[in-house]
C-alpha cells in the first residue's frame, strides 16, 4: 500500500468513509454523499460511491434484485473513470474484484458480510479512524446483526421534510405549466 500520497479529500468523503468502515450506516453515507454530489456538477465517482453504498445497504437486507443493479452501475463507472476513483486513492482493481465477488455470492445467496473499501491512502485511514474513535465509533465494525433501525433505515426515518418539499416542487411545477 502506498503511504506518501499527499491529498485533500473533501470533508465529505471523509465522513463517508467513517460511516461506510464504522457505523456500517450506508444510508447515512448516500445522505452524506448526495448533496454533496449535487454541489459537485453531479461528477461520476460521488454519484458511484452513493450507489455503492446503496447496493451494501439493499444487499444487507437481502434486496438481491436493487443491489445486483447498482453494484452493475458501479462497476461501469470504475471501468470507464478509473483515474477519478484512484485520486481518491481507492485500489480500483481490488474494489471491482470485491464487487464481482459479491455479485458471486448473492448470486448464490450466500449471507450477507460487512464490506471495506480498499484505500490506499494509509494517512487518510488513520485519521478517518481516529475521528470514529473519537465518536466512540468502532472501526471496521461487524454489522450481521444489526437492528432494524439500522437495516431499514429509510423506512424508519422521519420523512416531513422530504414530503413537503416534494410538495412544494410540485405545485411551482403545476403554476408554471398554468402560465
Amino acid at each position: 500500500m502506498r503511504t506518501n500520497v499527499i491529498h485533500d479529500y473533501p470533508s465529505e468523503y471523509k465522513e463517508f468513509l467513517i460511516h461506510f468502515h464504522g457505523t456500517r450506516d450506508y444510508f447515512e453515507c448516500h445522505e452524506i454523499l448526495e448533496e454533496y454530489w449535487l454541489e459537485q456538477n453531479r461528477e461520476i465517482q460521488w454519484l458511484a460511491l452513493i450507489q455503492l453504498a446503496v447496493a451494501v445497504y439493499h444487499e444487507r437486507q437481502e434486496n438481491y434484485a436493487g443491489s445486483v443493479k447498482l453494484y452493475r452501475r458501479v462497476l461501469g463507472h470504475l471501468q470507464s473513470e478509473k483515474t477519478r476513483f484512484e485520486r481518491l486513492s481507492i485500489d480500483v482493481s481490488r474494489l471491482n474484484d470485491q464487487i464481482e465477488e459479491r455479485l458471486f455470492l448473492i448470486k448464490n445467496r450466500m449471507p450477507y458480510y460487512p464490506m471495506n473499501l480498499p484505500v490506499t491512502d494509509e494517512k487518510l485511514l488513520a485519521e478517518c479512524r481516529e475521528t470514529a474513535e473519537n465518536r466512540r465509533i468502532v472501526w471496521n465494525t461487524d454489522d450481521r446483526r444489526a437492528g432494524k433501525e439500522l437495516v431499514y433505515r429509510h423506512r424508519l426515518r422521519d420523512r416531513t421534510e422530504v414530503i413537503q418539499a416534494r410538495k412544494t416542487s410540485l405545485l411551482e411545477k403545476q403554476t408554471k405549466r398554468q402560465y
